[in-house]
């Protein structure tokens, strides 16, 4: 993509390294985002399995299933001919080794065992996960979404999910300091609800009081974890918090549908992806 994207890309990159402390790869999404990893605490998991707030919700039981890789991995990305009007998105980019968290994350995660689950969320990458750009409109902060598609082949998805869920809606995690090499960062941790969709989720942002590119405040990024037995999905989109950025359902909804299909089969008719329920807005 050439001009504002030319531009904005490498922005985003540089404003989401500084504000979180870290960055990884050369991809245009470095150190933003990845699954949970398989390294949460037992401790975690049991805490999720025994709170009211992690209870399985109507419609969005386990559905057992293999992990995807290859090709079929990559197929389960949204194609351009199912992009909202006035969309475009960049090259997909494939995780040839898995990425770890960066040295200042780890150092974060130890300080604060509590916020493991969303640290490892946000920054670990497993190796053959696929990832995209998408562009609806300008190319400007909040038009952009990344989608994250991944096959977790030891079988721990549940338990990732499990120990993100307890610390994002159970209130385990609501902030944390993490080293920037600059006198450190405060990171806001906050759930973002997502009613409607059938399957496991978790959706939270995390905000951060610096990176604000057009008004005063600083920059929040919106995340949503989805699972499909052992394959996962993982949404990101970021802006300034006064604009009160928020993922799009058109997006979200149709990326859902084609894991289902891809690893688990349609959703419950009882209880369906529901494009009219979008989140509540994220500030």
């Amino acid at each position: 993509m050439t001009g504002p994207t030319a531009r904005v890309a490498p922005a985003i990159l540089a404003l989401l390294a500084l504000t979180a402390g870290c960055a990884s790869s050369s991809s245009p999404a470095a150190g933003t985002s990845s699954p949970a990893a398989g390294t949460s605490s037992a401790a975690a998991s049991t805490s999720a399995a025994g709170d009211d707030h992690a209870a399985p919700t109507p419609g969005a039981a386990w559905r057992p299933s293999a992990a995807l890789s290859g090709e079929r991995l990559a197929a389960v990305l949204l194609p351009d001919a199912d992009l909202p009007p006035g969309s475009t998105a960049e090259a997909p980019a494939v995780a040839s080794t898995a990425t770890a968290l960066d040295p200042k994350a780890e150092a974060a995660a130890q300080q604060h065992p509590e916020c493991a689950p969303v640290l490892r969320a946000m920054f670990e990458r497993p190796a053959g996960s696929v990832r995209r750009w998408y562009v609806t409109g300008n190319n400007v902060l909040a038009n952009r979404t990344q989608i994250d598609v991944a096959g977790l082949a030891d079988g721990r998805s549940r338990e990732r999910f499990e120990a993100l869920r307890a610390a994002v809606t159970g209130g385990g995690c609501t902030g944390l300091r993490l080293d920037n090499g600059n006198g450190g960062v405060q990171l806001t941790v906050e759930p973002v609800p997502w009613p409607g969709l059938g399957l496991p989720a978790v959706g939270f942002q995390v905000r951060t009081p610096t990176g604000a590119v057009t008004s005063p405040g600083g920059l929040t990024r919106v995340y949503l974890w989805a699972a499909v037995g052992d394959n996962r999905v993982l949404f990101l989109t970021a802006d300034d918090t006064a604009h009160a950025p928020a993922l799009r359902p058109e997006l979200v909804t149709p990326q859902l549908q084609r894991l289902l299909a891809a690893a688990g089969g349609p959703a419950d008719p009882a209880a369906p992806l529901d494009p009219a329920a979008p989140p509540a807005a994220a500030n």
